[in-house]
């Protein structure tokens, strides 16, 4: 098979495209079968495009952009 949840990437992966972002940046560590499994999603033509689309953006939400109390 392939190296995502259906083999070939499908709508289940870019449902957890979002999810997989998020591990990555914020470092969470993952076994090694997720992690191949994440690092296949983040190397995906359509994620990078999707990640460039979202740096590209210049308006900014101010109230979202401020770091969590506590």
């Amino acid at each position: 098979g392939g190296p995502f949840l259906f083999d070939a990437f499908c709508a289940a992966d870019i449902f957890y495209a979002p999810v997989v972002s998020r591990f990555l940046t914020y470092g969470i560590p993952v076994p090694g079968f997720a992690g191949a499994y994440m690092q296949a999603v983040w190397e995906h033509d359509w994620m990078a495009e999707w990640i460039a689309e979202a740096e590209s953006e210049d308006w900014v939400i101010e109230q979202y952009e401020q770091p969590l109390a506590g």
